[in-house]
């Protein structure tokens, strides 16, 4: 046989076995993580059943927590040894527990599963840092601040997750390792901001305080009964209550740090809307300086918000509320708007696929 030709079907079978043995170890790489995510969810199942058989050990107040160690639900019954022979991730040790939180009520059970180097369980917040290289310092991507808190900025950037069927774009991760995130659903519904008479201007055109005098505005009425009516009580146990910054913000305020909008809070809420200062905070372009300035268009990812409400009364009017429309301006409180929900979802969300792309978005457990 010619000895070109035998070379060439040597090349041939040795490329065929080396595909064969990529394969194998893609397939053998796929179900120990397979077996890594039954364990999680087995880790949950027991957690479950051990806090049902122990309520007082429940966490009794809103966003504090409670661990049960994996060790303690194997040595009480709950759960098969996840080290033992017929149980065993290809000879690997694991540890690990499981959070419960309250969120408002609502509890949700966390898994934290660790099998020596070859699988460690990974959360949402840490997933979405690494995956934009920890921050950058130029051009579209995640911006770290100085009080560690990471903000997507520019017109491009990977921060679309889904829950429940539901998308959702990443405004930032907060300081506390909480996940701002913004609905991006579109409803053809429009709701006023508020409808009552305004003595200032003697007219039924609404007054822009949120929460006055134990009064809640309608926008305030509305989100409640959103949070109460759209979301199941999975999804609840996943929102973090959270401090709404309801402070009024005049045009030419040139702030960007929220310090106008938060001299102004209120405590323990679910639901908000985006503030000024966070619309102009995702912006790149130098000129946008102040509140109205048509340059925080640019360069900015909220820029294809139409028509939104915002939470910021205006300073000078008590009938204006802020409105997102590819640019901030004023606009009466009676004038019908979308509303697109806004929360903090838990820092305890475990990764588990997606790049952040609008086609690939992120999902968690």
């Amino acid at each position: 046989m010619d000895k070109k030709l035998i070379k060439i079907i040597g090349i041939v079978i040795g490329a065929f076995i080396l595909l064969l043995i990529i394969l194998m170890l893609l397939v053998s790489c796929g179900n120990h993580k397979t077996n890594y995510s039954k364990v999680e969810a087995n880790m949950i199942e027991a957690a479950t059943k051990y806090f049902k058989a122990n309520q007082k050990e429940l966490p009794s107040e809103d966003g504090s927590s409670k661990d049960v160690k994996l060790s303690k639900l194997v040595s009480d019954g709950y759960i098969k040894d996840p080290n033992s022979s017929n149980n065993s991730n290809n000879g690997t040790t694991c540890d690990g527990y499981v959070t419960v939180t309250n969120n408002n009520g609502y509890y949700l059970f966390s898994p934290k599963l660790t099998c020596g180097k070859d699988y460690s369980t990974v959360f949402l917040k840490d997933k979405i840092i690494s995956d934009n290289n920890n921050g950058v310092e130029s051009g579209f991507g995640l911006y770290q601040t100085d009080n560690n808190q990471y903000i997507f900025k520019g017109d491009t950037v990977n921060n679309y997750v889904t829950m429940n069927d539901k998308n959702y774009r990443i405004l930032r991760i907060n300081e506390d390792g909480t996940i701002r995130l913004m609905s991006i659903d579109k409803s053809n519904t429009q709701y006023a901001w508020d409808d009552r008479y305004n003595s200032d201007v003697s007219s039924s055109v609404g007054i822009n305080d949120y929460y006055r005098n134990d009064i809640n505005s309608r926008i305030k009425d509305t989100l409640e009964s959103i949070y109460t009516s759209s979301y199941t009580d999975k999804e609840k146990a996943y929102i973090t209550t959270q401090t709404l910054c309801v402070g009024k913000r005049s045009e030419e305020d040139i702030t960007k740090d929220g310090s106008t909008e938060c001299s102004v809070q209120l405590d323990n809420q679910e639901l908000g809307l985006i503030t000024p200062y966070e619309y102009m905070q995702a912006s790149l372009d130098n000129g946008c300086t102040e509140t109205t300035a048509t340059s925080c268009g640019n360069y900015n990812w909220l820029y294809d918000f139409n028509s939104s409400w915002t939470l910021t009364g205006d300073t000078e009017r008590s009938d204006r509320v802020y409105v997102l429309n590819k640019t901030l301006r004023k606009t009466q409180c009676i004038t019908p708007q979308r509303v697109y929900p806004v929360f903090n979802l838990t820092d305890k969300a475990i990764y588990v696929s997606g790049t952040g792309t609008e086609t690939d978005p992120y999902v968690f457990k």
